[in-house]
């Protein structure tokens, strides 16, 4: 066995172990947002560890290896904005959480606007989680193919199964408190990254004499408007994402989910940084034509001594394991309150249906893997869907006066048209349903009066 084999095994090992222990008698409660008791650090950390998932790493480094920096300079600006606008309504999202028992984001659209808008946000919210969880799942399959030489198929099938085990034994506690530990991995092994890859290309000056043409161009991924919406735009993500709901739903106080959030801004954007410079050395190092998502893990075996290879691969499998516990858990606590929030289980069962509902729900994103396995469409697509949330949660938390089916046609028009228009227009799509949403959300009721209004207490 080799020692990147013996690294990853003893990683894996170790976070079973900690999944193992302290889940042991867990409730529902702990399961799905930790008693609401995590702490300021624990939530930062988390948060980084998240954000900085394969969305963030092996998409970045893919895409900036292949076009350049465009794409890499873009995403990581709008996590900043992200965490920055989460830290700004964190407060206000405690508070509707701790009033009324909530757990996702769906909670909040029946409170303040009744049971079709619960219907509506659970189904896209479940399928925009799925989505994701197929982004970390290429991603890991991309590690395992690079690792073991496997064929894309076989390495997803046994990505699946460790990965789908490993997040359904804790639920949230047990994802907050293994971040902690991915978060340092994570951190430590990006530095050196950085540091023995400027060793390997001399210095910057050469770093951009070797560069393709049109490497530095920050346009060249998706042009003007794509630059411009992404750092503008695709911040509130984040707003429209219900694992950072319940993360927030998790906390220990209403400062404690606002701080972490502002904490949370520097860290992200030096890992970005990072991750980037990280791209930039790929496109340098690596020969052209190999596969994109495998970029950060072929960079590893080039620019590595062997035996930091397996600690490499380990800080990857952190990055993509941090996000997919978030993502299942996610999905699996709307399931679950769809199915029981009206029936009374005892302590065991209710442990039992979350942690089936969470496997079952991972098995789904897999596949959806299988069927797409295009990291970059799936991400956009992905945050696209999630900014169409934004208008009527703003609306919602601050307004009294929009009704339900202003907030029902405001996500319903702009998902469908999503849906049909982003083959076509793909990068672009943006524009069209996120100022279709604003639009539905302001406009519907001037013009049809409606009266129906559910108001959320302040």
């Amino acid at each position: 066995m080799d020692t990147i084999s013996i690294v990853l095994i003893i990683y894996l090992a170790v976070m079973f172990f900690v999944a193992w222990h302290f889940s042991r008698k867990e409730s529902i409660e702990a399961y799905f947002v930790n008693q609401r008791k995590t702490n300021l650090w624990l939530m930062t950390f988390s948060t980084v560890a998240t954000v900085v998932g394969a969305g963030a790493t092996v998409a970045i480094v893919s895409e900036v290896y292949n076009t350049g920096i465009s794409y890499g300079l873009a995403l990581p600006i709008s996590f900043i904005v992200g965490m920055f606008i989460l830290g700004l309504l964190a407060k206000k999202i405690k508070e509707i959480g701790d009033e009324y028992g909530a757990h996702t984001i769906v909670d909040f659209f029946e409170k303040r606007f009744g049971r079709k808008n619960k219907i509506l946000t659970g189904w896209l919210q479940l399928f925009l989680l799925i989505i994701w969880i197929g982004v970390q799942a290429i991603a890991i399959a991309s590690l395992a193919s690079v690792l073991t030489g496997a064929d894309y198929v076989i390495a997803l099938f046994f990505s699946a199964a460790i990965t789908i085990l490993y997040t359904t034994i804790g639920g949230l506690k047990v994802d907050i408190i293994t971040d902690f530990i991915q978060f340092w991995i994570i951190v430590l092994m990006f530095i050196i990254m950085a540091i023995i890859g400027y060793q390997s290309i001399g210095n910057f000056d050469d770093l951009f004499a070797q560069l393709p043409k049109g490497h530095l161009d920050p346009l060249a991924f998706g042009g003007l408007s794509w630059f411009i919406g992404a750092i503008v735009i695709s911040g509130f993500f984040y707003l429209g994402n219900t694992t950072h709901w319940q993360r927030i739903f998790s906390a220990e106080s209403k400062n404690t989910a606002r701080k972490s959030f502002y904490l949370a801004i520097p860290i992200t954007a030096f890992l970005g940084i990072l991750v980037l410079f990280l791209g930039l050395v790929a496109a340098i190092k690596l020969p052209v034509g190999i596969q994109k998502e495998t970029a950060i893990f072929t960079l590893m075996k080039e620019i590595l001594p062997p035996w930091l290879v397996g600690f490499g691969f380990a800080s990857i499998l952190a990055v993509i394991m941090s996000s997919i516990d978030s993502l299942l858990v996610g999905g699996s606590t709307i399931i679950y309150k769809a199915l029981f929030d009206q029936k009374t289980l005892d302590r065991k069962k209710e442990i039992i249906y979350a942690r089936l509902l969470t496997g079952a729900f991972g098995v789904v994103g897999f596949v959806l893997a299988f069927i797409i396995p295009n990291i970059v469409t799936l991400s956009l697509l992905v945050t696209y869907l999630a900014l169409i949330f934004v208008p009527p949660i703003f609306a919602g938390i601050y307004s009294k006066k929009i009704s339900a089916n202003a907030s029902f046609y405001s996500i319903l028009v702009p998902a469908s048209l999503l849906f049909i228009l982003f083959p076509f227009l793909k990068e672009q799509v943006f524009i069209v349903t996120t100022l279709l949403g604003v639009l539905i959300i302001t406009l519907y009721d001037k013009i049809f009066k409606r009266k129906d209004l559910k108001i959320i207490k302040n």
